[in-house]
Formats: structure tokens, sequence, C-alpha cells
């Protein structure tokens, strides 16, 4: 049986979370939502229980799936250094992180996801998220991808639970899914807020 699936987004206005009971991808969102008044515009999770956000306020730690939370200590902060640079962020499965060289490997990129693998993937945001290209040589050529979601692309998100799936969320709050690595994408559902992070896992 598959197992159940966790999406955490965050938003302009709070923390959602969307639910795959049944983990046969009929995701739902669910309706409590996490500092609804606050942006929340940094995302790691451990798992579907344990996760940490940044808020302009704060940073903040959950130890089950955001039911409760408290400040977040010094380690877990750390996770979100990427935060505070001029370097490109990057999705990977491990979180957000920074582009590895000092070179990028494609102009006008504002977000970059690497999707790791026998053969990585690079996804690229182009021109302030209008465009979404894709490259299976390091960069080396990259070829556009047809999408059909409302808004620019404003977050990519590696599943941590499957090397060939990834998610995209737009700034109209429209939350897209790839099964096969980046090449086509199904909609799944709407947020009310501009999507800024996510992270997708498998309940344990």
């Amino acid at each position: 049986m598959a197992k159940a699936g966790v999406l955490y987004v965050g938003t302009d206005s709070g923390l959602y979370i969307l639910s795959d009971p049944g983990g046969l991808g009929r995701w739902r969102l669910l309706p409590n939502v996490a500092f609804p008044t606050e942006p929340v515009f940094g995302l790691v999770a451990a798992d579907s229980r344990s996760l940490v956000i940044a808020t302009k306020q704060a940073f903040w730690r959950s130890d089950d799936g955001g039911q409760q939370w408290r400040e977040a200590d010094t380690e877990d902060q750390t996770l979100f250094n990427f935060l505070a640079g001029d370097r490109l962020p990057v999705a990977t499965v491990q979180g957000m992180g920074v582009w590895r060289e000092h070179h990028v490997p494609l102009t006008g990129v504002n977000l970059l996801a690497v999707l790791s693998g026998k053969q990585e993937v690079l996804l690229a945001s182009v021109d302030e998220g209008s465009r979404l290209l894709r490259s299976d040589d390091g960069g080396k050529s990259w070829h556009p991808v047809t999408t059909e979601w409302q808004g620019a692309l404003s977050a990519l998100a590696p599943s941590s639970y499957h090397i060939d799936v990834v998610w995209a969320g737009t700034d109209s709050g429209q939350i897209w899914r790839s099964d096969d690595r980046g090449r086509t994408w199904q909609y799944v559902s709407t947020v009310p807020a501009a999507v800024r992070c996510m992270a997708a896992v498998r309940v344990a």
C-alpha cells in the first residue's frame, strides 16, 4: 500500500498543509493555517512531523506536523543560511541551499532545482518566473518546458520520497506536480496566497 503524503506550503499569508491520505495522488487542502497573518518564506521538513519555518519575525519549529510551535534553536536557524547571501537559491531533496558554483549556468535565472539521480536534472525558473527550462546535462543545454500555470513560478521543491517527483508553486497560489522529473506538470490545488516555499514528505 502506498504511504500517505504531506505537502507543506509556505505562502505570503501563513503555512498551508495538503494531505494525500491514501498515497493515491488525491491531495486535499487541510483547513488549519499556521501563522495566517505572516509571510512564510523559508521551510525545511525533516519528515512528516518535524519542520522548521522562517517568518519575518522569527524562526519556528514544530514536531507534531504543524499543530504546535516553539521558537527554533540556533542549530535549526542555520538551515536558513541561504537566505542571507546573494547566491542563487537552489531547491534540493534536502531542502534549500545555494548554487554550488560561483558561475550560474544560465542568465536570467531566479530559482534553480536539482533533481538527484543517476542522471541529474536541473530545472530553472527564468525571466522572473515567466518560463521554466530543463537541463539533463549539467546545464550545458536547456530546453523549454510547456506549462499552463497562472502567475509567475515562485517555488520549486524536489520530493524527498521519489526522485522523479517535483513540486512547483506560483505567485497566484497554484500548486503543480511533475511525476517525470519536470517534463510535464499536473495541477494539484490552489492556496489563497502566493507560494514562497514547499516541502513534500511521506508519512512514516
